[in-house]
């Protein structure tokens, strides 16, 4: 028995170029690193106050769908990109958003017609909300969504009853913007 086994040690070490399964061996090869999924973030500007005045911020996100933009809108108030910036947002919590179809009816029938949507914000927390806050919500959406958002709703849903302040569009505040800003429509 010890015989059988030398002599198959034998010929196991005699054939060195020829693997266990008759694949022959080879050197360790360096093919390159490993593959990498690289991250490009997507950049959205937001509306925070500068003395009052709405000014645009340009922050990374994730993707730029609008939760995600308003979402981004109430942290940069809570931790703001620059210096001197302030949020009238920062006694609410962004709790949701929510996108309905808004229409004219006259464009009810027309495929043709140009169709666009209204986002509801809803927010909790304590109080009204002030201008400024509109401002900055709805001029954050519509500068990041121009085309297809025409209208923002802004609605508290809790503590205490439901809320809303109603339809806005970032025209009606270009009295708020800071010196050398142009808002969007």
């Amino acid at each position: 028995m010890r015989r059988l086994a030398c002599l198959l040690t034998a010929v196991l070490t005699a054939v060195p170029a020829i693997g266990g399964c008759g694949i022959e061996q080879t050197g360790v090869r360096d093919l390159g690193g490993p593959p990498v999924i690289s991250y490009s973030p997507t950049w959205v500007t937001v509306y925070l106050l500068r003395d009052g005045r709405l000014e645009p911020a340009r922050i990374p996100v994730g993707s730029d769908s609008a939760k995600n933009i308003v979402d981004t809108l109430f942290r940069a108030g809570k931790q703001p990109p620059k210096p001197g910036l302030t949020s009238a947002l920062n006694d609410f919590s962004h709790h949701d958003t929510e996108t309905t179809r808004y229409y004219d009816e006259a464009q009810r029938n027309d495929p043709a017609g140009n169709l666009g949507y209204r986002l509801s914000v809803i927010i909790s927390g304590e109080g009204e909300i002030s201008r400024e806050g509109l401002a900055q919500i709805t001029c954050t959406i519509r500068q990041n969504k121009q085309e297809s958002i025409w209208s923002i709703e802004v609605t508290r849903l809790f503590p205490g009853p439901p809320k809303t302040w109603g339809e806005h569009t970032c025209f009606e505040f270009r009295n708020l913007a800071a010196e050398g800003v142009r808002l969007p429509p």
